[in-house]
């Protein structure tokens, strides 16, 4: 019998393969590694801003493209749940659906392409950017529990950042921050102290001031709220 990792076991693989990820198909490789390990069918990477949704993911194709067109991410009951809760949680078909005939309907659809149930990870980014991880099945429950709501967060985020670093990378001769700074300096935009992105990254606070300091030095910033604001016009962050 294949052997499951638990989903918090399985988050430090995660962070490793996408430290050591060159592309952006290596990041999705990752991912699809993590979602076999834990049980699941399905991953999808949301990156979501206002009127804006972009997708890493192996959901079926005909889904992807009908939820990106018809910008189902504005209707998502689980986008919805992220944003008003940045937690993991578990969701179902069944217990998420309610009765409002739009929400019914977006599960009826999603459920056709064998979306029934999953976990999502959700991580504020700066200036208004939700990042979003779902594994999903189609199971009528998803049998899950993130016990490590850090570490998860964590792990989210650092796909977060170096998923944004890969893509900026090829089209770009801008700074290139490493992905220990440019995680430092996300945690910073959502408002985080030195010591709170220490205890996050389970390092030390010095360590945390560091890597910090490199980004700014990079960056030929003033100060980390400089920094913060560069990175993100860079889209570093």
């Amino acid at each position: 019998m294949k052997r499951v990792q638990t989903l918090d076991g399985a988050f430090n693989d995660l962070m490793e393969a996408s430290g050591l990820a060159q592309d952006e198909r290596a990041i999705n490789q990752a991912l699809r590694n993590f979602t076999a390990a834990v049980g699941f069918d399905r991953f999808a990477y949301l990156n979501v801003r206002a009127g804006d949704a972009r997708a890493l993911s192996n959901y079926p194709a005909d889904w992807q493209h009908t939820y990106l067109d018809n910008n189902y991410a504005a209707i998502d009951p689980v986008v919805t749940i992220a944003k008003r809760t940045m937690q993991p949680f578990v969701w179902s078909r069944e217990e998420n659906a309610g009765n409002v005939p739009e929400t019914v309907r977006f599960f009826g659809e999603a459920a056709d392409f064998g979306i029934r149930s999953g976990v999502s990870i959700p991580v504020r980014g700066g200036f208004g950017r939700t990042a979003l991880l779902t594994l999903a099945t189609d199971r009528p429950s998803a049998d899950a529990e993130v016990r490590n709501s850090i570490h998860a967060i964590t792990a989210v985020a650092f796909v977060h950042v170096h998923l944004n670093r890969l893509v900026r990378a090829p089209h770009s001769t801008m700074v290139v921050l490493t992905p220990r700074q440019s995680l430092c300096l996300s945690w910073a935009s959502m408002g985080k102290t030195m010591d709170e992105i220490a205890e996050l990254l389970g390092i030390s606070e010095r360590a945390v001031r560091f890597y910090v300091k490199g980004a700014r030095d990079r960056l030929n910033a003033t100060n980390t709220t400089h920094a913060v604001r560069l990175a993100v016009e860079q889209g570093l962050i």
